[in-house]
């Protein structure tokens, strides 16, 4: 039976959402928005934000549609907020850790802070058998696509798979 993988990630200002869209696709699996019921946008969102995560309080989640237990593994990914995790980030990993049997995290920043999201996340649900960090510029110039294909190759064999093969 095929390993089930599920990636699970919130998204802010749209890089986090890239970058998961692209691992989505290159592993063919399930994707679950992590949503919350606060508004995040304009100066008052970044505001809200930033408070939550130095603080690191949780945040009230929008239902979800996928239940991590249900899968072999799950990839998580958060935009670093103040050098940590996103609060929905977050909220969803402490409300889920127990069902997680194996994870892989990917964190996307202006940036710095990686490692120490990283170390947030192994700290809440255990080692990672995959990691990556990439700040925006990579993301927008499109050099992460490389690291990318990196991240994807440790995760499963079937997603090194070529085009047209």
């Amino acid at each position: 039976m095929a390993n089930r993988i599920l990636l699970a990630y919130s998204s802010r200002t749209g890089h986090t959402r890239k970058v998961a869209m692209d691992i989505a696709s290159a592993l063919d699996c399930d994707v679950e928005e992590i949503r919350d019921r606060v508004g995040r946008g304009g100066p008052l969102g970044y505001a809200r934000s930033s408070l939550e995560a130095i603080a690191r309080f949780d945040t009230l989640l929008a239902p979800t549609r996928h239940d991590p237990a249900d899968y072999d593994l799950v990839v998580i990914g958060t935009p670093i907020w103040f050098w940590s995790l996103s609060s929905p980030v977050r909220t969803w990993v402490r409300r889920h850790r127990d069902d997680l049997r194996k994870v892989a995290f990917f964190c996307t920043c202006g940036s710095s802070g990686g490692q120490r999201a990283l170390a947030e996340f192994e700290a809440l649900c255990g080692e990672a058998v995959a990691s990556l960090v990439l700040t925006d510029r990579e993301i927008d110039s499109g050099a992460h696509a490389a690291s990318v294909a990196a991240f994807v190759g440790q995760l499963s064999p079937r997603s090194r798979r070529t085009r047209g093969g």
